[in-house]
């Protein structure tokens, strides 16, 4: 990592008029530039006198005043950027770098092996889909060309003051707990920490040493439903659907939900719960990420892999198509009793839009909703109990049945972020809490110092917090 002579004049103190300057010790910072008091647009500089370092650089998704951020300038100059550490490929994690390419970034962009490899499936789908505007191709094409993929548990040494190493945070595959010494520190990175015993992914990697914890509070305040409980009710709920002669239209993250969701329904089929049921994966990006996943089953759980590598005879099997072009996605509206899972997760875009603005007002239909909803987003406002909504301009009434199935969360519940947590060493490191809405980290910080009493912070956007 190139020292750069740009040193600021914080870091300075005069003497006397016309004397020399004396240098104060290198001060350590954190500035918390997204997913402060909220869920959406992780972003996290870590600087001292001579480097920066950018964790994450995520889109902001949900309320309009909040995706507004998504066009300001920049907090920092990303020139000056040494380096980008990624936690794993999600939007709100990652969407916003090639626009650092657009603003001259051209430094080091390290992730792992795996998120290298789905980041140009997000990217050029939000270049083509979401974002257009806010960078082109050849700001992805350029952000692609400078991403490292590293393997977890490998010590990556920027230069010979900054190190970071990646372990398996368990919420998609290839998703990271960033761990990072800089300036003779350990700071921790949560990043999106899964859920244990979660299908296909393994659960999260334990960490035992910080002197800071930057620590994900998504689901603070709950517990999730038992897993096999949860799949029981997905079954259940779907059943009911199709015996009503309805579709159950099930709105998914392209990257990870979409692959959980198939391996649930294969369960289901499994256990007789379903029988041969016609399921349609309705989103160009969520198919290629299934290409990465196949090639990728030395990721999964034993149980996962296990089950692809020999998979045993099953009559009931899905019957699964992977829908491609748009004239395919249309074809599904002559189809009854499907199962049809769509992004975009939040319902804010994409090909779901259209299969809920022909099955809402059906009531014979489901929505199931098993990702996490925020604040601002349609996918909310259904979960919220809607009883009417605008979707491309037209006004539809809400009449299928809403489901909301939680335990099939990518993201650890209270009691898995407390056990989590509790694996770390005395002393117990300085932590702060960020990615979720401000009761939800209340009811954690709450839970934290009662369980290990661990006191704690909930920053603000822009608050800068010296080490």
């Amino acid at each position: 990592m190139a020292r750069r002579n740009c040193l600021r004049p914080s870091l300075l103190t005069g003497l006397n008029a016309g004397t020399s300057f004396a240098f104060r010790p290198p001060m350590l910072s954190i500035q918390f530039l997204g997913a402060a008091q909220t869920v959406t647009g992780s972003c996290f500089l870590v600087e001292n006198d001579s480097q920066r370092v950018l964790v994450d650089c995520g889109l902001v998704q949900g309320h309009t005043e909040l995706t507004a951020r998504n066009r300001l300038p920049f907090a920092f100059d990303p020139t000056l950027l040494d380096a980008v550490i990624l936690t794993h490929a999600h939007l709100d994690h990652t969407g916003l770098v090639p626009r650092l390419m657009t603003e001259g970034f051209r430094g080091r962009i390290l992730t792992t092996g795996i998120t290298k490899e789905l980041l140009p499936v997000l990217w050029e789908d939000a270049v083509r889909i979401q974002e257009a505007s806010l960078y082109s191709e050849s700001d992805v094409n350029c952000a692609i060309a400078h991403c490292e993929g590293h393997r977890y548990g490998k010590i990556i040494e920027l230069n010979r003051s900054c190190r970071v190493r990646f372990s398996d945070a368990g919420h998609i595959l290839g998703s990271a707990i960033v761990e990072l010494w800089l300036g003779g520190r350990k700071i921790v990175f949560s990043g999106d920490l899964g859920h244990r015993g979660k299908p296909i992914m393994r659960d999260p990697a334990i960490i035992e040493t910080a002197d800071t914890l930057v620590l994900e509070s998504t689901y603070g305040d709950r517990n999730h439903k038992a897993l096999p409980d949860t799949i029981t009710e997905l079954g259940r709920v779907i059943r009911e659907t199709h015996e009503a002669g309805g579709t159950a239209v099930l709105p998914v993250y392209a990257i990870g939900r979409s692959q959980d969701i198939l391996y649930v329904i294969y369960q289901l089929t499994f256990s007789g719960v379903l029988d041969k049921p016609r399921v349609f994966l309705d989103s160009p990006m969520a198919i290629r990420a299934a290409d990465v996943y196949a090639r990728h089953i030395e990721a999964f759980d034993e149980e996962a892999a296990n089950l692809i590598r020999k998979p045993p005879k099953n009559p009931c099997a899905p019957r699964v198509t992977f829908t491609e072009t748009v004239a395919a996605s249309r074809s599904i509206a002559r189809i009854r009793r499907a199962i049809v899972l769509a992004g975009s997760g939040m319902c804010e875009g994409g090909r779901v839009q259209d299969h809920l603005a022909r099955c809402l007002p059906d009531p014979d239909c489901s929505v199931i909703v098993t990702g996490y909803q925020a604040e601002g987003t349609l996918g909310r406002r259904l979960v919220d109990g809607v009883q009417r909504l605008t979707i491309h301009g037209k006004v539809i009434d809400v009449r299928a049945k809403v489901h909301t199935i939680n335990g099939l969360s990518a993201h650890a519940d209270q009691g898995g972020l407390l056990e989590w947590v509790g694996a770390f060493h005395a002393p117990r490191p300085r932590t702060f809490l960020v990615h979720g809405e401000p009761e939800k980290m209340a009811a954690l910080a709450s839970a934290l110092r009662r369980c290990h009493g661990i006191d704690t912070a909930m920053p603000k956007f822009g608050d800068r917090v010296v080490l």
